[in-house]
């Protein structure tokens, strides 16, 4: 009798303990979502325009996502293609946050608040092509 009220104790101790260390909901995490992945086509007009800017930059705001569209036109991210190819640094505040391999991307998680968005443009090598966009986005 003993070792079975000592063995429910037990449970109930381990229960208890591993309640502190429940993962952080997803809602909180900044993640970054390729657009191809994405339906938008009735949610976001897309516009493209020919320019002779080497880097462009598009987004718009929608809740707490920012989706964001790069054109360049002299960059790919396609692995198969004889173009250059890259990478985009995303960064938030001055903070690396995500390495994106497509020109669509979507932001989500971000606080309520003011950020200031960089993206910098990299070989797959991390080599730098000096091409670099910066943002501000309020979050509602």
């Amino acid at each position: 009798m003993r070792t079975i009220y000592l063995s429910l104790m037990m449970l109930v101790l381990m229960t208890v303990g591993c309640q502190k260390d429940l993962p952080e909901p997803e809602a909180k995490k900044l993640m970054v979502i390729p657009m191809s992945t994405v339906n938008t086509a009735h949610d976001m007009p897309v516009t493209i325009e020919q320019s002779s800017e080497p880097f462009k930059v598009q987004h718009h705001i929608r809740g707490n996502s920012v989706f964001v569209e790069c054109m360049l036109p002299a960059i790919t991210f396609r692995d198969d293609s004889e173009q250059k190819q890259g990478k985009i640094i995303l960064y938030i505040n001055g903070v690396k946050k995500e390495e994106v391999t497509t020109a669509a991307f979507i932001i989500k998680g971000l606080e309520k608040g003011t950020h200031r968005v960089k993206l910098e443009v990299v070989t797959p090598n991390d080599e730098p092509y000096q091409l670099e966009k910066e943002f501000t986005v309020s979050i509602p």
